[in-house]
């Protein structure tokens, strides 16, 4: 098998067809326009404005900044932003993370370790979070097929 790096590789008329439809898809999404810079400078003033609200005082930063980034990515995918209070953004949030923090390397390898208690608890944990996340998504469809048909 013959293995092709990116200097060696061959740029024919297969690969540019893919290109430019990655890079469509890319604009649509607001990539290259002014329109990504003016979602992620909106974030950026309600991060600012949410720190001066300390008022020096000490505080975790993780949960504001996974806020404001994951609201910068909703606003690309459905359209708009979400209230950094909102129970449910911040139930995605916390699902995406835990989603991402009990990934088993062990049961990817070895599928058939999915037998044991401990791993079925792994399981059945993930699937109730991809329920969560795929209900977040359906609920929020509506308003993102209203902004793709006025983009469009």
């Amino acid at each position: 098998m013959d293995f092709v790096g990116i200097i060696t590789s061959h740029y024919d008329s297969k690969f540019k067809a893919h290109h430019r439809l990655c890079l469509s898809v890319l604009k649509r999404f607001g990539f290259g326009q002014r329109v990504m810079e003016t979602r992620i400078l909106m974030e950026v003033e309600e991060m600012i404005s949410r720190l001066r609200e300390q008022q020096g005082r000490p505080f975790d930063m993780r949960e504001l900044i996974t806020s404001c980034v994951a609201n910068v990515m909703m606003n690309m995918l459905f359209g708009h932003r979400f209230d950094h209070s909102d129970p449910e953004f911040q139930q995605l949030i916390t699902d995406m993370h835990d989603g991402v923090a009990d990934f088993s390397l062990p049961l990817e390898i070895f599928p058939i370790l999915r037998f044991l208690p401990h791993f079925k608890k792994l399981i059945a944990k993930a699937r109730s979070i991809d329920r969560r996340i795929i209900k977040f998504i359906y609920s929020h469809i509506a308003a993102c097929t209203e902004v793709c048909i006025t983009v469009i």
